[in-house]
């Protein structure tokens, strides 16, 4: 029965792209249908009645070839993708226009405003950068929300496909944004330790810990999917 399965599901993707992604997931289809069948027999169903249902649980394949013909395919339309790779681009831009507005105030200040006590002066600064941040930390955030909530229309393996692509996806999407925002707070960080302690060869340890910031970050996403899963 193993191999009449596999041949069925051969037939299936007669069709399909010939790319690589669409090679392991046809196999990812026969080994959990394969292992569907002998979870049902072990259940006690009969041998095509146990048939019967695990093909029917497949779903209409042919509705992913369009997708697998990309090697990384994206469920957003070609548009949204431009508009999203805009708002990352924009945002970027913005977080490092804030810096160096942050580090402009504070190399001028004291020159524009001399009786301003420095403390204060890094305060305004902080206060411009993090003004100037909002726009950028909204577009990350819209960005990383611009796929469209899924919902299964059947229990079957093709939309097990979609959700699962969906899910990896938007979770990419955040991880970017999230990782922005860390460094961004990260870099506003060093700079003022260092402003207000001058010890340059030792405040490059924030960078560190930003990168433990973000290693933790990624790894609550892990746990999370785990979790989920």
């Amino acid at each position: 029965m193993d191999e009449r399965i596999r041949k069925y599901i051969e037939e299936l993707f007669a069709d399909a792209p010939k790319t690589r992604k669409a090679m392991e997931w046809k196999e990812e289809v026969v080994t959990n249908t394969i292992e569907k069948y002998h979870d049902l027999i072990s259940e006690g169903y009969q041998e095509e009645d146990a048939w019967q249902m695990v093909i029917h649980s497949i779903g209409d394949v042919t509705e992913l070839f369009e997708e697998l013909r990309e090697e990384n395919p994206l469920s957003l339309s070609e548009e949204q993708r431009q508009k999203r790779a805009v708002l990352n681009a924009a945002a970027a831009g913005l977080y490092i226009f804030a810096a160096v507005v942050y580090l402009a105030w504070m190399l001028t200040a004291q020159w524009l405003f001399p009786y301003m006590y420095f403390e204060v002066s890094m305060e305004v600064g902080l206060i411009l950068a993090a003004l100037i941040c909002i726009p950028p930390t909204c577009m990350l955030i819209y960005a990383a929300n611009m796929y469209p909530k899924f919902s299964k229309k059947e229990d079957n393996l093709v939309e097990s496909y979609k959700e699962a692509r969906y899910i990896r996806n938007r979770e990419r999407a955040i991880k970017i944004s999230v990782s922005a925002i860390i460094w961004f707070v990260t870099l506003i960080i060093y700079f003022i330790v260092s402003f207000v302690t001058f010890y340059w060869a030792v405040t490059w340890i924030t960078f560190l810990i930003g990168g433990c910031a973000q290693a933790i970050a990624f790894l609550v996403f892990s746990l999370k999917r785990e979790k989920q899963g």
